[in-house]
């Protein structure tokens, strides 16, 4: 009998290390990094927004960095021709290993689900993001960034 209990203690104990390891993972990938916005698609479609929210945003002129810093503050910074254009200072949360809340400028405002493509590239994604641009309001939403480096809006699609 105190076999078996000691075997239940020990199975929950590594099922709790495991999930809680999975989190802190997760945590460190997404603070101990520069990250770029490559793409914002909404409702669905493939347009990225990104090119129209931002002037001179296209391929080679502006750049939107993010850096998600451990107090729970997300600075976003916007470059075009490698000067800064502006910089806005949000805040984030993960919630669970693959969900995380975001509110940042007027582009970027709900819970997100995080799917990591490769160790540069993720999506995040979600049914609902408040867009306070144009007044477009609560829509699907995907941001396709990458760590490091700018990348290609088509670096995460299919």
């Amino acid at each position: 009998m105190l076999n078996k209990k000691i075997k239940l203690l020990s199975l929950l104990t590594i099922i709790t290390l495991i999930f809680s390891g999975c989190y802190k993972l997760h945590h460190n990938y997404m603070i101990k990094g520069k990250w770029y916005i490559n793409a914002v698609e909404i409702d669905g479609g493939s347009t990225n927004f990104i090119e129209e929210f931002l002037d001179n945003y296209k391929d080679g002129e502006g750049e939107y960095i993010t850096y998600m810093l451990d107090n729970g503050l997300v600075r976003g910074e916007y470059y075009t021709y490698d000067t800064l254009n502006y910089f806005i200072t949000g805040e984030w949360s993960l919630l669970e290993h693959d969900e995380i809340y975001l509110k940042a400028d007027k582009y970027i405002d709900g819970i997100f689900k995080v799917e990591v493509v490769d160790s540069k590239n993720m999506i995040l994604s979600t049914e609902s993001n408040n867009i306070n641009f144009y007044n477009i309001g609560e829509v699907k939403s995907v941001i396709r960034i990458s760590r490091d480096a700018k990348g290609r809006q088509s670096d995460t699609t299919p």
